[in-house]
């Protein structure tokens, strides 16, 4: 919850915006520009150690966190109007809030992907990056033409080897779309990996088109305790380097891209939209965010 009252954080020219906080008892929410847990920490103890639960950034449309914990979920924000919002707002929205413009929360992950989270992919399914000796997270670049965001994990235990891992998102002003990158060492090319995303609660409609791009559209209710009326809906897009595809399929709660990386590299962009925007570039439905991700992509 939000113990303060709240004004849209601006910078002047500012498209794209990171942070990190903490958490602490006097809620100050110090920023930092990295956090690194040890291997062992309990994952409930590591989430809550960061307030809003990771790193965050955005652009003008829509904003993206990335659990700090085992899962390294992607989760998205949508908003109204064209602004930064979260060095407020930090994901923690209301009804009250959303009333004044403010946008909220509008993805419920679970076990899925979600919005391009990255996973390892073992006996035919997307597992976590997990078992590590250590992970963390950085914000590198804060804004305000360019936001870019770090996370990383130390010997990660993976089919009998220790690997390092490195993925960055980054945004870049005027952009909707996030360009990720991912690093790992001590891989081979013939390593498989997955990313897409998720398929949404109710209404989905979603395609995947072999030259390595997949969307969905629909509902879903993020916050299912406390708010449990508040439905929204959006979209959500991956596209893959064509050098790292290696399939696009379907599972129950997916549209998965399968990956391989070409000298220890994977690169893929991730795009989201909200049906809640009502300024700038707005989609309302699947058909509008279909062909617009084909527009970006597939040309």
């Amino acid at each position: 919850m939000l113990l303060f009252a709240l004004v849209a954080w601006t910078n002047v020219g500012a498209q794209v915006h990171a942070h990190m906080k903490l958490w602490d008892r006097k809620y100050r929410f110090p920023r930092v520009n990295q956090v690194e847990f040890q291997g062992d920490v309990p994952q409930l103890a590591m989430y809550d150690a960061v307030y809003g639960h990771g790193a965050m950034w955005e652009n003008e449309y829509i904003g993206f966190r990335v659990y700090v914990d085992h899962r390294q979920s992607v989760d998205l924000y949508g908003k109204k109007r064209a602004q930064m919002e979260l060095d407020s707002i930090n994901f923690y929205s209301s009804p009250e809030l959303m009333a004044q413009g403010f946008g909220e929360d509008i993805l419920f992950v679970g076990p899925s992907v979600g919005a391009g989270s990255f996973r390892s992919f073992e006996d035919g399914k997307p597992t976590f990056v997990n078992p590590v000796r250590a992970r963390g997270q950085r914000v590198i670049n804060e804004g305000p033409d360019t936001a870019i965001v770090e996370i990383y994990a130390k010997d990660w235990a993976y089919q009998g080897r220790l690997l390092e891992f490195r993925q960055r998102f980054t945004a870049v002003r005027g952009h909707r779309d996030v360009r990720v990158d991912v690093w790992i060492e001590g891989c081979t090319d013939n390593d498989v990996f997955a990313t897409g995303v998720q398929k949404l609660e109710s209404e989905n409609q979603g395609f995947m088109d072999r030259r390595g791009l997949v969307g969905s559209w629909g509902s879903n209710v993020p916050d299912k305790e406390n708010h449990p009326e508040l439905v929204e809906t959006l979209g959500i897009g991956v596209r893959i380097d064509k050098q790292n595809l290696v399939e696009v399929r379907e599972d129950e709660l997916n549209y998965l891209c399968l990956v391989h990386p070409t000298d220890g590299h994977i690169r893929y962009w991730l795009a989201a939209a909200s049906d809640m925007q009502e300024e700038g570039e707005a989609f309302h439905s699947a058909k509008d965010w279909f062909r617009w991700l084909r527009h970006r992509f597939v040309k």
